[in-house]
């Protein structure tokens, strides 16, 4: 007698080989989905924490399947991210710097997870569904395209109040996006502020009234990225804004030579077509297959810790 196998094939997940623990991730469609996953810990930042975050914005940045990443948390905690995880300074983490690192050797984890958001060249949205502290704005809102928040929400940077300095390249990000007379009102005060706070009602894409329309409303834009923009226009988009030239002379000539690359490529042939046809564009270019070799044009600086070069 013959027998049909019901065995069920385990579905193997993207993700497995990333090790992830203190956060998740799923792929829906084109949109990579990252949730922080300590609520038992008000979602606060471990050293594992930062490992998984740099993990799945690398495999976003590299991976052709995915066109927006957006970042969230745990609902069941009140925290989008009460800061580090104190308990885990207190045993000697790399949070603060292990006492065996030198001064030039060590490497702040929350500036790893900054760069790995900012220079990530897919759009990056955060949905910040709770209260944030220290590195809950500094690396998981600051180094983002878009931010959306809970009008509730109740921020702070405490570093001054801890003698301690801000981290995840935060002194360098938050000039930028507010100013540095701002900047310096948000780092150094260490008051409690809200999203409607004068000094950082600049930061966010939009404010909602309830924590549960944070996600939704952050996916709906997601979704319209995703279906309407090119990988590749993206890219080059944000290489412009990230890595402008010095002068307006060299900025017109790194434009001028983007507007060349991109203006002969499939999307922009498809995009005349979609405008004139009135419909949505259906763009084929990717990152893997569709950069320029001269992408990146600025010089990549090294920020492994020296140890791992041996």
């Amino acid at each position: 007698m013959n027998y049909v196998s019901t065995a069920v094939t385990p579905v193997v997940s993207p993700f497995d080989a990333l090790g992830l623990t203190d956060v998740t991730a799923k792929l829906e469609d084109s949109i990579l989905i990252v949730t922080l996953n300590r609520s038992h810990k008000m979602n606060s930042f471990s050293e594992k924490m930062g490992v998984d975050l740099v993990r799945i914005f690398q495999f976003g940045d590299q991976d052709d399947r995915v066109r927006v990443i957006v970042l969230t948390a745990d609902p069941a905690s009140p925290a989008f991210c009460a800061g580090v995880d104190m308990e885990e300074v207190t045993r000697g983490s790399s949070l603060l710097g292990r006492k065996e690192d030198t001064e030039i050797g060590h490497r702040d984890p929350g500036g790893q997870v900054a760069m790995a958001i900012y220079n990530n060249r897919k759009i990056t949205i955060v949905a910040v569904n709770g209260h944030a502290s220290g590195i809950g704005l500094t690396a998981l809102q600051f180094p983002f395209d878009f931010r959306f928040i809970w009008s509730g929400s109740k921020l702070t940077i405490p570093f001054v109040r801890l003698g301690i300095a801000p981290e995840s390249t935060s002194t360098y990000l938050l000039s930028r996006l507010i100013g540095e007379s701002r900047a310096a009102a948000v780092l150094f005060s260490g008051a409690v502020m809200q999203p409607d706070s004068p000094f950082l009602s600049s930061l966010y894409y939009e404010v909602l009234p309830q924590r549960t329309d944070v996600l939704p409303s952050a996916i709906v834009l997601a979704k319209t990225i995703s279906v309407n923009f090119s990988q590749t226009s993206i890219a080059y988009s944000k290489g412009l804004l990230h890595h402008a030239g010095t002068s307006i002379e060299e900025n017109h000539l790194l434009d001028s030579r983007v507007i060349k690359l991109l203006g002969t490529s499939r999307d922009a042939a498809e995009g005349a077509k979609a405008f004139m046809q009135r419909r949505k564009p259906k763009f084929s270019d990717t990152l893997t297959r569709s950069l320029s070799p001269w992408y990146p044009w600025w010089k990549i600086t090294d920020v492994r810790h020296p140890k791992s070069k041996l």
